[in-house]
C-alpha cells in the first residue's frame, strides 16, 4: 500500500516536472510510473483529472494568445475521438496495454531524439482545418486509450511551422478540453474504483504543486533543446523497460 502511494506521488511529480518545463507529456510521464501498481483505466482517469488542475493554470497563464480559428478544428476532433479511446480502453488486456504503450513511447522519443527535418506543411485554407481535425481525432482517441491526447497535436504543430508559443495556445488548450472529456466518460463508468482514486488523487496534489513549481524553473535555469534531450533519453529507457 505504502509502495502504491509513494509511486504514484512520484510519477505525479515527475510528470508536473515535465509539463512544467516543456508544457505537455504529464500522460507519458505518469503512466511509464503509474502502469506498475494501476490498471489502465485508473491510470488514465487519475492522470485525467491531474493533467486538467495542470493544463487549466498554464491555459490561463496564456489565455489571451489563444486563437481559436487554429485551435477549434482540433478540439472538434477531439471530441470526436476521446470516446472511441475510452471504449479501447476497456476491451484492452492490460499486459498488451503495457506493450503498446511502451511500444508507441519508444518510437515517438526515437523520433524526437533523431529530429530529422522535415518540410513545413503548406495546407491550403480549406485543407488546413481538415487535416488539423483529423490530429486531433487521432489524438482524442490517443487520450481516451492512454492519456496522450497532447503528443500528436504537439508534433503536428512543429510540422505545421508554428513557432513554440504559437504551438503551446493551440495544444495546451486541446489537452485541457480532452482531458476533460476523459475525466468525465471514466469518471461515470463504475467499473473504476472512484474511492481509491480519490485517495489516489490527494496524495498527487502536493506533489502536482511541487513538480509545476520547480518545472517553471528548470525551463528558465535549462536551456530547452538541452532539457528536451535530457527527458527524451529518459522516455526512450522507460519505454524499453516496459517491454519486458
Amino acid at each position: 500500500m505504502w509502495f502504491e502511494l509513494a509511486l504514484i506521488a512520484v510519477g505525479a511529480f515527475l510528470a508536473a516536472l515535465v509539463l512544467g518545463s516543456i508544457g505537455f507529456a504529464f500522460g507519458i510521464i505518469a503512466t511509464v510510473i503509474w502502469v506498475v501498481v494501476l490498471p489502465p483505466a485508473t491510470i488514465v482517469l487519475l492522470a485525467s483529472i491531474c493533467a486538467t488542475l495542470l493544463q487549466g493554470a498554464s491555459v490561463w497563464r496564456f489565455r489571451h494568445e489563444i486563437e481559436t480559428r487554429l485551435l477549434w478544428p482540433f478540439v472538434v476532433g477531439g471530441v470526436l475521438g476521446v470516446p472511441l479511446g475510452v471504449v479501447a480502453l476497456h476491451r484492452i488486456d492490460p499486459m498488451l496495454f503495457r506493450h503498446l504503450f511502451g511500444g508507441f513511447i519508444i518510437a515517438y522519443s526515437g523520433y524526437m531524439l533523431m529530429r530529422p527535418r522535415l518540410p513545413v506543411l503548406r495546407l491550403a485554407p480549406a485543407a488546413a482545418p481538415v487535416a488539423d481535425g483529423f490530429v486531433g481525432w487521432l489524438g482524442g482517441i490517443l487520450g481516451g486509450l492512454a492519456m496522450l491526447n497532447g503528443t500528436l497535436p504537439a508534433i503536428w504543430s512543429g510540422l505545421r511551422g508554428w513557432d513554440k508559443r504559437r504551438a503551446r495556445c493551440v495544444y495546451q488548450p486541446y489537452i485541457l478540453v480532452t482531458s476533460i472529456l476523459v475525466m468525465l466518460a471514466l469518471g461515470l463508468d463504475f467499473s473504476v474504483d472512484r474511492s481509491r482514486t480519490v485517495l489516489h488523487l490527494l496524495v498527487c496534489l502536493p506533489s502536482l504543486a511541487a513538480g509545476l513549481w520547480l518545472g517553471f524553473r528548470i525551463f528558465n535555469w535549462v536551456s530547452e533543446e538541452r532539457f528536451r534531450k535530457i527527458l527524451l533519453w529518459l522516455i526512450l529507457a522507460s519505454g524499453i523497460s516496459l517491454q519486458f
